[in-house]
């Protein structure tokens, strides 16, 4: 009997996936339940168990587009023939490489040796990044061709337009200024439906309620899961929140239902220093805001006096084809009250 795996319908059935990992050689045998591959569609990957006891046969490429619902291998019964094996001296001990996952997968998909390439990260450990400059003018695979579609597609169907405030804060800064300004976004769209929502070709969908798309950075490149209800937790519970959806992400063990549902994006490049930056909208939402480096500044207080406080610049870009220059002010505005509040 003959088995076919198939590519499994993580998004829409009819669209292309790849698979990322082969976890078995073409003609080697395999369990029920054993894992034997690693497939991405979009921003999801799944793992791939073994339906049934037998051999693995007729793997796809890895890289190669399949479409969901359609066969990556194929399970027999019966061992394939092999030529005869030639011996030419004792095995030696495989050499132990430390690299990311991101990198042992695209060392597969290039024929790589991980052995050959210096590593930039701890310890020596071999990155993506790595691997990618060990072959000058690569084609982009997995991960980072879905994000390079998606930016471009962002780029080429909307009209973006970026606006900046900068929010002040005391001597000391609050904590958890990641959760805070999810928090206050949530709150202050829900008098913004023109901003919080899906747009489909011309059509513009309000949502009824404000989830939030968090920009997460991972090994692979950048995905974006959904902070569900945001408004009605606490700072300190959605500080939590983030915290594990964050995890999540670099550890690959998100689902595709983490990334529906989002009607506006919030990313941070905060951590790195920066303190203001122009974001891309994330299709099929219309607006994005952006969250700098919050810095030591002097501050003019209430009474007119300058303090040492701090500063924090939010850039918000929103599409203006659906959306005016004055609507999206006043929502930047409201978000910078409710901080400073």
């Amino acid at each position: 009997m003959t088995v076919d795996v198939l590519m499994p319908v993580i998004s829409d059935a009819g669209e292309a996936a790849v698979v990322t990992a082969w976890f078995v050689d073409e003609g080697q045998a395999c369990t029920v339940g054993q894992l034997i591959a690693e497939v991405q569609a979009e921003k999801v990957s799944q793992e791939i168990e073994a339906p049934e006891l037998g051999y693995v046969v007729d793997r796809v490429a890895l890289g190669d587009p399949v479409l969901q619902g359609e066969p990556i291998c194929r399970i027999v019964e019966s061992r394939p023939e092999a030529p005869p094996a030639t011996v030419t001296g004792p095995a030696v001990r495989p050499e132990v490489v430390r690299a990311s996952p991101a990198a042992k997968r695209l060392a597969r998909e290039l024929g790589l040796e991980l052995s050959e390439l210096t590593g930039s990260g701890p310890e020596g450990r071999v990155t993506e990044a790595d691997v990618r400059s060990a072959v000058p003018g690569s084609a982009m695979t997995g991960l980072r061709a879905v994000i390079a579609r998606n930016l471009r597609q962002s780029r080429s169907e909307t009209v973006p337009v970026t606006l900046t405030t900068r929010v002040l804060f005391g001597e000391t800064l609050p904590p958890h200024l990641t959760a805070r300004v999810v928090k206050a976004t949530a709150m202050v769209l829900v008098g913004h439906p023109q901003l919080n929502g899906i747009r489909s070709g011309d059509a513009f969908t309000p949502a009824a309620e404000a989830q939030i798309a968090l920009a997460v950075q991972t090994d692979e490149g950048l995905v974006t899961p959904v902070v569900r209800d945001a408004e009605k937790q606490s700072v300190e519970e959605l500080a939590a929140s983030i915290s594990g959806l964050a995890e999540r992400a670099r550890s690959k063990a998100l689902a595709n239902a983490d990334f529906e549902g989002g009607t506006f994006t919030v990313t941070n490049l905060g951590p790195y220093g920066i303190e203001a930056f122009t974001p891309v909208i994330n299709l099929p939402q219309v607006a994005i805001l952006g969250v700098g480096a919050a810095r030591r500044a002097p501050i003019v207080d209430r009474s007119g006096g300058v303090v040492v406080g701090h500063e924090m610049v939010l850039s918000l870009t929103f599409d203006h084809a659906f959306i005016d220059g004055a609507p999206a002010a006043a929502f930047l505005a409201q978000v910078r009250e409710a901080l400073e509040a």
